[in-house]
Order: C-alpha cells, then structure tokens, then sequence
C-alpha cells in the first residue's frame, strides 16, 4: 500500500508540474498558479516523508513513519488532490480549446485578405501574415525582415514592374491588383508601440474609378457637343426672331407705299402718317445695310437695334470674361427682340455694373406692360442655363414693368 501510494504521488507531481507549466504559458490568474505551487509542494514533502519510512522500517515489516495518521487518511488526501489535478486538467484543455493563441491569431490573420504586419520600436518584423509576404516578394524577391526594407521597397518599386498611382499610396502590381498602402501606431495592453503596416485590396474600387472617368470624359464630350447645339438654337432662334422685326418693318414700308398712293389718288389727303412709316421702314433697311460685320457682338448688337428703330441706353461696361460678356449679349439680344415683337418697344435701358467680385446686368425697355407673369421659356430659358452654366443668377420682373436682371460671381467663373 505505501509503495502503491508513493507511485501515485510521483504521478501526481509529473501532473502538477505539466499544469505549472500550462499555466504559466497561457498567462492565467497568478492565484491558481500559486495553489498549484502550495500542491506541488506538500505532494513533494509527503513523497520525501514516505521515503524516509521505508529506511525506519524493522524487522523488513513497512509501515509508515506519521505520528498517529493511518494510511488511508494519505490515500484520501492524495485522492482528492488528484481529484483537483484532473478537474483543473481538464478544464485547461477546454479552455486551450477556446481561448485565442498566438498560433490562433497567426493563422487568423493568413486567412485575412488583406497585407498586414507589426514592427517593433527598433524596426525588427514581429508579425506578419503570408499575403504582405507575398506582396513583398513581388517587390524585392526576397523576405521581409526590417521595416526599413518595406519602405525603400515602396520607394524604387518601378524597378519590379510595380506602378504606383499619382504619387499616393497606391501600387498596381504586375498581376493587375492595386493595393493601397497605408501605416498606424497601436499599443497593447502593456502601452507598448507597434508600427502596424497594411496592404488594403482596393482592384475593384480601382477599376470602377477607371470607368467612371472614363464615363465622364465622355459626358464632357457629350455635354460639350449638347452646349454647342443649344448655342445653335439660341442663335437660330435670334436670327428668326431679328427676321421676324424686319419683316414688320418691310411691311411697313409697303403700308405707307400704299398709303402714300391712296394719298396722291385723293385730293386733301393726310399723308404724314404714311410718309412717317416708310421713312423708318428705309431707314431700317438702310442701317441694316451697314450692318459691321468685322466688329464685336456687342456692336453687332447696337446696329441690330438700330435696325429696328430701339434706341439703346448703356451704362456701364461688359464683364472682362470674355464667357460672361457673351451671355449678357444674348441676354440683350433676347430682351431686344421680345420688347420689339411682343411690346412693341422703341427704347432699351441696360445697366451693367462691375463691383468687388460681382458682374450685374439689368436690362428693361418703354415697351407695354406684360398681361402676365412672364416664365421662362424659349430663348429666355436658353439664357437662363447658360447663366447657371457658369454659376450665375437670373431674375424676371414682370410687374409694373418687365426688367431682365442677372448676376455672376467672378470667383466662380
């Protein structure tokens, strides 16, 4: 029974110290490891005491050498030592099982789609997952050991057919994958500082950009080509509404002809009416003759009013933007030909004022006041997206009297 008893002890103390050991790598509570420790110590001293019986025995009878303590009051405090060691054993190996390791996180992070390692304070790898291995094999063909590696890595990857990108942080290697490259600083529990370098697979974002510029060059092109059509439109739509006053004066002319031949049939006829319409209708043709075609539109503009019989008022100067000036011409263009066809105007205010960095034109005519308020159609539309196109803004005042105001931010153009 004592040698049987002795066996089990020498068993329970090779048990006891795999659990010190267990312990002390899985970093757990410093209490369980000291009660194995206070174990380990009385199995070890009982173990000694039993020893020292066998060399007290006599007569080649064995018993046990303890004052007063039967051996089965050993075998039970043996027991539930064991009891405690198995229990304690068991429960290490559930929690083996499921507590993370070091192995754990390492092959976590291998199975991570993205590049990602850790350097020390000194620049010295301390983890690192096979994908920024691998990364790194393509850019110098060989392991990555330092940080200062990885870093001049970046720097002359040209050298092993890897592009970086408008000179960020981005690297399209030979495969076709771009990676964005970026670096942070973390700290563990114990406030020591890591270099945290990571390799994020941006290909999809990448193509998808590439696309998307592509897709606005050509809404560029197409808008461009849109731009230069309504551009056509507008002018069209100009010439036809010029064409229009012209022939109202044409048939003027013819009016007063016929007045004028009534005149000379009858005796005592009034005839100053009709000498008064077909004196402005050749006028009008007259100055539509001298008509400066090597001159500005602005003064392309004056003669077309003065074609038409509107006598123009001006102050002020067009915008320096060449862009800007053409919209207000236009812009006077339209408030022209409306005054004259739907108001019957013969005089036209424009007030053009430059100040800080605001461009304004107001424009407003003698013409009949509007029936209704005016909306923005036609050739007033037109003018309405090209002011918006360069950031503008347009007012119609239709009540007691029409005005045409528009507004540019000089910044903005």
């Amino acid at each position: 029974m004592q040698t049987f008893l002795m066996i089990v002890i020498l068993l329970s103390l090779v048990g006891n110290m795999i659990l010190l050991f267990a312990f002390q790598n899985m970093k757990l509570d410093d209490r369980k490891w000291y009660i194995n420790i206070a174990l380990f110590v009385f199995l070890f001293l009982l173990l000694n005491a039993l020893a020292y019986s066998f060399e007290a025995a006599h007569g080649g009878e064995i018993y046990l050498q303890m004052p007063s303590v039967p051996i089965g009051v050993w075998w039970c405090v043996v027991g539930v030592i064991d009891a405690l060691l198995i229990w304690e054993g068991l429960r290490l190996k559930k929690m083996r099982t499921e507590t993370i390791r070091q192995n754990s996180i390492k092959e976590a992070m291998n199975v991570l789609p993205i590049g990602i390692c850790y350097f020390m304070d000194d620049g010295m790898l301390k983890l690192c997952n096979e994908q920024m291995y691998r990364l790194f094999q393509t850019l110098t063909h060989r392991d990555l050991q330092k940080q200062e590696e990885l870093k001049e890595a970046l720097q002359q990857c040209e050298r092993y057919g890897v592009s970086r990108i408008n000179n960020k942080e981005i690297y399209l290697f030979p495969d076709g994958k771009a990676w964005s490259y970026r670096e942070n600083e973390v700290t563990d529990r114990k406030g020591k500082v890591y270099t945290e370098a990571i390799f994020l697979d941006i290909t999809k974002q990448y193509e998808e950009k590439i696309n998307l510029t592509k897709q606005t060059e050509k809404l560029k092109e197409i808008s461009k080509e849109l731009r230069y059509l309504s551009d056509n439109v507008l002018i069209l739509t100009r010439e036809r509404e010029v064409l229009a006053a012209k022939t109202k004066l044409h048939d003027q002319m013819s009016a007063g002809l016929t007045a004028i031949r009534q005149s000379l049939v009858q005796e005592n006829a009034d005839y100053k009416d009709a000498v008064r319409l077909l004196r402005q209708a050749v006028n009008a043709i007259w100055n539509d003759n001298q008509y400066p075609l090597e001159e500005g539109d602005f003064e392309r503009f004056l003669q077309d009013a003065k074609t038409l019989g509107v006598e123009v008022v001006c102050e002020g100067t067009l915008p320096e933007s060449e862009e800007l000036a053409n919209v207000c011409v236009l812009a006077m263009r339209e408030c022209l030909t409306n005054g004259v066809c739907h108001a019957g105007a013969t005089k036209l205010w424009i007030e053009m004022q430059n100040e800080n960095q605001q461009c304004r034109i107001r424009i407003t005519n003698n013409g009949e006041t509007p029936d209704k308020e005016i909306v923005p159609k036609g050739g007033l539309y037109n003018i309405s997206r090209h002011v918006f196109d360069y950031g503008g803004e347009m007012q119609i005042q239709s009540f007691p009297y029409f005005a045409l105001t528009i507004a540019f931010q000089k910044e903005r153009v």
